[in-house]
């Protein structure tokens, strides 16, 4: 009988090195779809913050709008053809929307019906200027009684559209029954696949239900 003990043979340094390098091709391999992974999250994150962006500024500015007007009858109410530029002081010296240009809205409400428009929120203009100035970067202001806060910023577009009750586009303060809104709002950087910013464009009709009084 051979009594010899067999003992198990250990790796060589060949088989050693094809495992390592193995290994190394699949670490290679995770890591790759991690860092794919890892940027489509933070497109996604973008994506979902410009779109909620948009969102957030409609909402604003459309709540505004649909108060505009609203107050007691003894206030004027804004008439005549709309200026082509943002009212030089506040409180507005009339009720209603004040300018209706494309690129920016001024309105105004006696929101605690008390008969003059010299309250917080009373006096506002939604437009797109530049935030901080030289930045490249621009936001959507809210200006109320004189004082302008970013909403929103990296708005690429904002444009307003006037109609009349017939559907027909109106400069007339006194005609204004409905207002289109469109913003287009980017993404905070440009993605890399593209090198382009995503954008995304949101638009909404409101109708201010105080400009459908009778006789304003």
């Amino acid at each position: 009988m051979n009594n010899k003990l067999f003992l198990p043979k250990g790796f060589t340094l060949i088989e050693l090195m094809i495992a390592m390098a193995v290994g190394l091709v699949l670490l290679a391999a995770v890591y790759s779809v991690f860092l794919v992974q890892n940027k489509e999250l933070r497109n996604q994150e973008q994506i979902t913050e410009m779109q909620q962006n948009a969102r957030m500024a409609m909402e604003m500015m459309s709540r505004d709008l649909m108060m505009a007007g609203y107050g007691p009858s003894t206030l004027t109410r804004c008439t005549g053809t709309t200026p082509t530029t943002k009212p030089a002081s506040s409180p507005y010296s009339c009720l209603g929307i004040v300018v209706a240009n494309i690129n920016f809205v001024s309105l105004s409400a006696d929101l605690n019906g008390n008969g003059v428009l010299t309250d917080a929120g009373e006096n506002l203009t939604y437009d797109r200027y530049e935030s901080p100035t030289g930045s490249g970067n621009y936001a959507l202001g809210r200006t109320s009684n004189g004082t302008k806060n970013p909403v929103v910023d990296n708005v690429s577009a904002l444009t307003f559209t006037y109609y009349k009750a017939d559907g027909t586009v109106t400069d007339d303060l006194s005609l204004i029954r409905n207002i289109k809104i469109s913003i287009t709002t980017r993404t905070a950087n440009v993605d890399p696949s593209t090198g382009n910013y995503r954008e995304f464009t949101l638009t909404s009709t409101v109708t201010p239900r105080n400009l459908m009084l009778s006789g304003f």
